[in-house]
């Protein structure tokens, strides 16, 4: 009886996880949750946050990266990213705003220590040429006291 009863409680079958979760820990190299290791722009394996808005417009598609380089969560990536905003953001192109989208798509630290050259970026992020203006910006910065910028008005660079 009692081994009857302990076999109902054991599980037989590995635990079904929810799909973001599942995505998250199956990454190619077989890292934890959070790496950023797959070759295809998604963050953990898979996991997606910003998806193609192809009927955004340019000044629509700037705006709402200003919002999300200002409130990601870590605060020294929002001042990177912010200030990196605040900098570039009005000058880039098409391809370089769509290429900055999937970077955003990582995890906060990711983005912070590739562009501060503390670990290396996977190969899709170093061939990024707005990653490459990014990690020019914080190099520059160096150890200086920043802060938020004031939200201004991107579209000044809309053609």
């Amino acid at each position: 009886m009692l081994s009857r009863t302990l076999s109902r409680l054991t599980p037989t079958a590995t635990p079904r996880l929810p799909a973001y979760l599942s995505q998250r820990s199956n990454s190619s190299n077989g890292s934890s949750i959070g790496s950023s290791s797959s070759g295809n722009g998604a963050i953990g394996g898979g996991l997606e946050r910003n998806r193609p808005r192809a009927a955004e417009d340019i000044s629509t598609t700037r705006r709402r990266l200003q919002y999300q380089m200002r409130k990601r969560g870590i605060l020294e990536t929002d001042l990177l990213l912010s200030t990196f905003a605040s900098d570039h953001l009005h000058a880039l192109t098409p391809s370089e705003l769509a290429d900055l989208d999937s970077l955003l798509s990582h995890i906060d630290w990711d983005i912070f220590y590739w562009a501060t050259n503390k670990t290396a970026p996977p190969e899709s992020v170093e061939k990024m040429e707005v990653f490459q203006k990014l990690r020019t910006h914080a190099a520059k910065r160096g150890s200086s006291i920043v802060r938020m910028p004031d939200l201004e008005d991107t579209s000044r660079g809309d053609k």
